[in-house]
Order: C-alpha cells, then sequence, then structure tokens
C-alpha cells in the first residue's frame, strides 16, 4: 500500500474507532467502558493522539480551551446512562478494571486491565529509582512514603499530614501530584462522598491498587509493549511527537525503531501507523 494511501485509511479507521462521528457516538456507561477496554489507553478530555472520552460521547473533536469550565458546557450535561456526563465519568476512576493515571502527556488517561501487566515493569522500575532517590524530589519521596504508611489518603488529609497547609505550599505540592501521576507511581480518584462543596482525590501507590499474578515483560519489553499499544490506539501519531508522550524517554527512539524495523508500525511521511492499517 502507497504512503498516501496509508494515511488516509488510517485518517478513516481513526474517525471510526475514536467516535467522530455522530452516529458513531457513545451512549451508555457499558458504551464507555467497553471504548476503553477495546482501545487499551485513552484521555479523558483529549486535545492529544489518543482517542478521547469526550470525544466520543460527543460524536466529534473536542479540545479543551483557556474558557475553564465555560468549554465543557458542550458535554457536561449529556446524559449517560441517566446521569449528567460529568457525573458519569467520575466513577470510571473508581471503576475495578480501569485505572486513571497521568502516563500520557501529563494528562487525565484512563488504562484498562489489558495493558497493567505492560505498564506494571514501567513502573516499578521507577519506584525502584525513586527507592534510590535518582528521580524525586524530597517532597515527593515524602508523600510516596506517606501513602505507603497509610495506605489510601485524601488530598486534604494529605497535605495534613505532611504539614503542607500554607498557601506557599500549594503549588509544589500539586507539581509533585502530578509528577507521581505522570511516572505512574501514585493514582488517584475523586472521593465518591466529600464533605459539602469539597471535591479532593484520594491517593494511593500503584503497588498497592495493582497486584499481578502473571509473568511480566522486562522493563525494555514493557516499554516497547507499551508504545505499540499507545500508537495502536492513536492509530496514526507525528513522529516527532512520541517523545512527549511519556515522563519516561529513555529508550524511547530505540523501541520506536525495533517496532518499525520489526513492522510491527509502520512509518509513513513522518508519520507512525498501526501495521494493521497498512494490510486493511
Amino acid at each position: 500500500m502507497r504512503t498516501q494511501e496509508i494515511l488516509r485509511n488510517a485518517r478513516r479507521v481513526r474517525e471510526q474507532e475514536h467516535r467522530l462521528r455522530p452516529a458513531l457516538r457513545l451512549r451508555t456507561m457499558e458504551d464507555i467502558q467497553e471504548f476503553i477496554h477495546q482501545r487499551g489507553i485513552v484521555s479523558i478530555f483529549g486535545g492529544n493522539e489518543l482517542p478521547s472520552v469526550i470525544s466520543a460521547i460527543l460524536g466529534r473533536e473536542w479540545r479543551p480551551t483557556g474558557k475553564g469550565f465555560t468549554s465543557w458546557n458542550d458535554w457536561w450535561s449529556i446524559k449517560i446512562s441517566g446521569q449528567n456526563a460529568g457525573h458519569a465519568l467520575g466513577s470510571l476512576e473508581r471503576t475495578k478494571d480501569i485505572l486513571s493515571t497521568r502516563i500520557f502527556r501529563h494528562s487525565k488517561t484512563l488504562v484498562s486491565n489489558r495493558l497493567w501487566p505492560i505498564l506494571d515493569p514501567i513502573v516499578k522500575h521507577h519506584q525502584e529509582l525513586a527507592n534510590s532517590h535518582k528521580i524525586l524530589s524530597e517532597l515527593e519521596w515524602k508523600i510516596l512514603k506517606l501513602l505507603n504508611t497509610k495506605g489510601p489518603t485524601r488530598t486534604d488529609h494529605l497535605r495534613s499530614q505532611l504539614r503542607l497547609e500554607g498557601k506557599k505550599f500549594t503549588s509544589p505540592f500539586h507539581r509533585s501530584l502530578s509528577k507521581l501521576e505522570g511516572y505512574g507511581l501514585i493514582l488517584g480518584y475523586e472521593d465518591p462522598k466529600p464533605e459539602r462543596h469539597l471535591h479532593a482525590n484520594i491517593w494511593q501507590l500503584w503497588s498497592k491498587r495493582v497486584q499481578l499474578k502473571e509473568i511480566e515483560p522486562s522493563y525494555e519489553e514493557g516499554l516497547a509493549r507499551l508504545l505499540e499499544k499507545t500508537i495502536d490506539a492513536c492509530v496514526l501519531a507525528p513522529l516527532a511527537e512520541v517523545g512527549e508522550w511519556f515522563r519516561w524517554n529513555g529508550g524511547l527512539a530505540r523501541s520506536v525503531r525495533t517496532l518499525v524495523e520489526s513492522g510491527t508500525v509502520v512509518e509513513a511521511n513522518k508519520f507512525l501507523v498501526a501495521s494493521r492499517i497498512s494490510r486493511a
């Protein structure tokens, strides 16, 4: 198949698999959960290469804007299985076979349990680096240590126990949480029963939430397989952008070369395309 034909086919498949037509949009929680498990890794809000839950609910591409909650009016009140989409999506983070992370472009990303055995050795690798104080700040290490001791802890209680309640600690505290989420070391979900007017996440360690029994790949194998699954979910992606996808970038370039040389992924005019597209 010629390059331009591969790209045309990839864009057609992406529109279909990402549900970017009104006739294909997701309408129920069952639809959304099936969508996540089929794709393996998806973005909640979109604006990146991954399939987006919000876009799939709308049946068209949606990107968050600088208007804050104003732009959320496009989808927040859409009914999903009898409840507003905003509330319905919050329940996804508490689903037993779906995890909420920030591993992809530091944005809210949902990962199906199909990919946990691939991601687990990557997280463990960075946990080992964290244990040897090679990648984290003192504050980030303290957060990990406290969660290991206390178990799942809500944001406000976490700040209180770390004695970080003043305004000057707000930015560094939330930056640390975001960085730890980006490595997959911690997982958060919104407290389903908060006090009045309080919206806060409950945080826990990946190692406490994900405990697998099957034989896992090595770090390098996990990295290559995660990259393959991510490209497959995206359908096509600009080659130059892959280095920006994950907080860990060591070994990504080598993994891309391996996938292309093995025919698992096709390089077409500076894009990476899932190989199944060229065979369709």
